[in-house]
């Protein structure tokens, strides 16, 4: 099935790091991610960013702040999801967004969803695998 879908993520800074996820699922299996994910209907896209920030990292509202706009991109998928063959043309839009608290957990584990492992990484890493949005994410901003 052929779909379009529109995502926004996060560059997630935390100190001199980003906060990457593992994901455990669909088409970045094992790969690690910004946190971020689909626009749900009828939400703005900093809405939806938010939503993704509290459920995928576990913080609050007040705990990060978004800070601006970094890129659009897109990005051709193909995998299988429940059992159907998708192929997708992403769109996908980065915002910047810095934590503010000093005492941020790395321990969450998202229960029903994506994301099995926080972790962080410097801009320049070069060892952990990525998605395509998390590599040209991390280009805009070098």
């Amino acid at each position: 099935m052929k779909i379009m879908r529109t995502w926004v993520y996060a560059i997630l800074k935390y100190k001199d790091s980003i906060v990457v996820i593992r994901k455990w699922r669909g088409p970045f299996i094992w790969l690690y991610d910004l946190p971020g994910w689909k626009i749900e209907h009828s939400e703005k896209n900093v809405e939806s960013l938010e939503r993704e920030i509290i459920e995928e990292v576990w913080l609050n509202k007040g705990d990060f702040q978004i800070e601006r706009l970094l890129s659009v991109e897109e990005d051709f998928v193909q995998h299988v999801w429940e059992w159907e063959e998708k192929d997708e043309h992403i769109i996908w839009i980065v915002y910047l967004v810095h934590i503010k608290i000093d005492n941020f957990d790395l321990s969450y584990i998202e229960q029903w969803w994506d994301a099995k492992v926080l972790k962080l990484i410097q801009i320049n890493d070069k060892e952990t695998p990525k998605t395509n949005i998390l590599k040209k994410a991390l280009e805009k901003i070098r």
